[in-house]
């Protein structure tokens, strides 16, 4: 089968080097002299057949009928298999009369060799066919980097440098190669075991080593060993009491503290230790449980209340962090904002007909109307608000007292001919906090008119 093969970049790499050259024959024995050559030719080194992995190394042997032995060759990498992204600058010069590549496909290279002398006589090219196979050389594990840690720490190994020189898929296969004296950890403890990236929970200080293996179904690497460096030395953990803040009067007597931020930087649980540092003059506040990582505290007075926070990871306390809650006096209070809405208006036209010259109407009927409240707030307290609407007629029926939005709907009366009977109707919505509260009204406006209909 014949490799299919593609043309690669044109560019040429140039290399001043000195090489043997021909030069024209003495006279013989018999007194006749050689025949000078005219056509001027550079000798590339032999076809060459390697494996996929191995570096091609081509070279140029000699020059004929040059004008002297400083030549410059010209290189080329004349054509490559489809599937290779190499062209004539992946050639290495280092020696400019050899140079060297690594192929990264199989298939079959050509590279040219041109010499040109200092006269400027020109050769012709001369190519050289590096034919790579697959090979089956074995792959080289990679376990990565050594890494430091600590007690109970999960720690996530990286086998994905490891490589196969022809590119084949790779089996992993990691062993927990020894342990310190302290460990229980055995080879089931490390998770993952045949997968390129598995993990390991050192359970005590010392030196944990592991070795990595591959395999590309047909050869197996040697191993690569790495090393966890666990540190014996405890770490304190973090106390986080949460952030200090000012709170209105209407906050609940039951205040939830919140010490969620706390850690400790080996990861081991915590035992929380929550107390009341200080608290305004003649309060009696208690927590539920002070162990809890967010406990309750029923505060009973306005002013300023101090809590310290502790945590305990087993072995260490931490610092303590301190945080400060005022609640506000109720004569401290803002006053909420209630805000009713937009007037109503409702415009109907009552039926009337006439026997004997004589207009008789229907009833204005019965209507509803929509009145919402939400715009009503608490914008410097940010209390929750307790609605109330009222009608003093009690004309109104209100469906939903006690919300900020409500179903009002009116009653039915009577309708005059060709008259215009307006009925107004006015509202008052009350918004409350604990302390304060505010109030705004809206009117509803009826207008019905009785016309007649032939």
């Amino acid at each position: 089968m014949t490799p299919t093969l593609r043309a690669t970049a044109t560019a040429t790499l140039l290399a001043l080097v000195s090489v043997p050259s021909c030069q024209v024959q003495p006279p013989d024995d018999k007194g006749d002299t050689a025949e000078a050559c005219t056509d001027p030719s550079v000798i590339g080194s032999a076809d060459l057949a390697i494996t996929l992995g191995s570096t091609a190394e081509v070279s140029a042997t000699g020059t004929v009928c040059l004008a002297d032995e400083e030549a410059v060759l010209q290189w080329t990498m004349e054509s490559a298999p489809v599937d290779s992204a190499l062209s004539t600058s992946d050639l290495d010069l280092t020696d400019p009369s050899a140079p060297t590549f690594l192929p990264d496909v199989v298939g079959t290279y050509v590279v040219s060799v041109t010499a040109v002398d200092s006269a400027g006589n020109d050769s012709a090219a001369d190519y050289i066919v590096v034919t790579v196979a697959s090979g089956n050389a074995a792959p080289v594990a990679d376990c990565g980097e050594n890494v430091d840690a600590s007690v109970d720490q999960r720690v996530q190994l990286d086998g994905s440098e490891s490589t196969d020189p022809e590119g084949a898929a790779l089996e992993y296969d990691w062993v927990l190669s020894s342990v310190p004296d302290c460990s229980g950890l055995t080879a089931a403890s490390l998770f993952n075991s045949d997968t390129v990236a598995p993990s390991v929970v050192p359970d005590c200080p010392g030196v944990f080593v592991v070795g990595l293996s591959v395999s590309d179904s047909s050869n197996r690497s040697p191993a690569d060993f790495c090393s966890i460096t666990v540190a014996s030395r405890d770490q304190v953990p973090v106390a986080d009491a949460g952030d200090s803040g000012v709170l209105s009067p209407c906050t609940e007597r039951n205040f939830e503290l919140n010490g969620y931020g706390s850690y400790d930087p080996e990861g081991a649980s915590l035992t929380y230790a929550w107390s009341l540092l200080s608290a305004p003059t003649g309060s009696t506040g208690t927590f539920d449980d002070p162990s809890l990582p967010n406990p309750t505290f029923r505060w009973d007075s306005a002013g300023t209340y101090t809590f310290e926070l502790r945590v305990y990871d087993g072995t260490t306390w931490s610092p303590p962090d301190i945080v400060s809650v005022t609640f506000t006096s109720e004569v401290e209070n803002s006053s909420p904002i209630a805000n009713a809405g937009a007037d109503q208006t409702i415009t109907v036209a009552a039926a009337c007909d006439t026997a004997s010259y004589i207009f008789t109407c229907e009833d204005c009927p019965s209507e509803t109307v929509l009145l919402d409240g939400t715009a009503s707030d608490d914008p410097v307290d940010g209390d929750d608000l307790a609605f109330l609407w009222t009608e003093v007629t009690g004309e109104l029926s209100i469906e939903a007292r006690y919300s900020p939005v409500t179903n009002v709907t009116t009653p039915s009366f009577p309708s005059v001919y060709n008259v215009a009977t307006v009925r107004t109707w006015d509202l008052v919505l009350s918004a409350s906090d604990c302390a304060d509260s505010d109030s705004d009204t809206v009117t509803v406006t009826y207008t019905c008119t009785g016309e007649y209909a032939p």
